[in-house]
């Protein structure tokens, strides 16, 4: 049985839950471009671990950059997934239907919610917070490294939409990546490569954007143009045991997929095709690295 026919297969094992949680307040009509408000529980009651969701259309599951303390299964009607950027308002990029979830990734991961997710029609939710997948497991049999899987390939889906190295790969690298990639989520304002230190891992942008600059020797910075979803970043100092090229810093707050060096130089540095794309995307950095450096003469 799949995962989808599982997670279904329990809403007619457990009785309907109210609407809300006591203490919450309904959620009002939303647009897709500036949703009202969000249907998870702010009352410090814990949540139960499953339980049903009746929303009208127009209400707000999730929204983007909040914390994610369940994951969801579409059992009835259709939702739509938004995403902003740079406070621009929301604009639609899917919509999932009755066997299709979404959340997995922030409940599992800890990482925050990637988009906001808005009903478009009347819809039944099956709702499922960290002991309603234990739950899943333990009456089911859907295991967490199910889950956890199911999370890191949507996640590989979003990256190959939007990084053509990736997407060029074979198919089975790819699936090698998404399962060797870490999600993790950070905070405006922190470095994640230092030029003249060493790189330790590799990087994709999901969400947000970052600044890259080459710091020169009497304190100047010169600019690269900025990295935003989709990038990928910090090869030259996985493939050639070079230091950091330029210094990366988020701008936003964002989610990244990270493979770590030494999981690289097990895994994947014996592979062709990967480590082609990788030193031929060095390469290229390099040469604009020179060219910065001689224009800021």
């Amino acid at each position: 049985m799949s995962l989808f026919a599982r997670l279904q297969a329990l809403l007619s094992a457990h009785p309907a839950a109210p609407e809300a949680p006591a203490g919450q307040a309904p959620a009002t009509a939303a647009s897709p471009s500036a949703p009202p408000s969000a249907t998870e529980p702010e009352a410090a009651a814990p949540a139960p671990p499953v339980c049903t969701r009746y929303l009208q259309a127009g209400q707000v599951v999730v929204r983007e950059g909040d914390p994610g303390n369940s994951m969801f299964v579409v059992l009835e009607g259709r939702v739509a997934v938004l995403r902003g950027n740079d406070g621009a308002a929301n604009t639609e990029v899917g919509r999932l239907g009755a066997g299709e979830f979404f959340g997995e990734l922030a409940l599992l991961t800890g990482t925050k919610r990637t988009a906001t997710v808005v009903t478009v029609e009347d819809v039944v939710l099956l709702e499922l917070t960290q002991a309603g997948v234990r739950e899943l497991g333990k009456d089911y049999g859907v295991k967490g490294d199910q889950m956890q899987l199911a999370a890191k390939e949507r996640l590989l889906a979003d990256t190959l939409r939007s990084n053509p190295l990736i997407a060029a790969l074979p198919q089975e690298v790819q699936h090698e990546l998404g399962d060797a990639f870490v999600p993790c989520t950070v905070p405006a304002g922190e470095t994640l490569l230092t030029r003249g230190q060493p790189g330790d891992a590799l990087y994709v942008l999901l969400r947000g954007k970052c600044e890259v600059f080459h710091t020169h020797g009497d304190g100047r910075q010169s600019p690269y143009p900025l990295l935003e979803e989709g990038a990928l970043f910090g090869e030259i100092s996985l493939l050639r045991s070079r230091l950091a090229t330029a210094t990366v810093r988020t701008v936003t707050p964002c989610t990244l997929l990270k493979l770590e060096r030494e999981v690289f130089r097990k895994a994947f540095l014996g592979q062709p095709d990967l480590r082609g794309a990788l030193v031929r995307l060095g390469l290229e950095r390099l040469k604009n690295t020179i060219e910065v450096m001689g224009e800021a003469k």
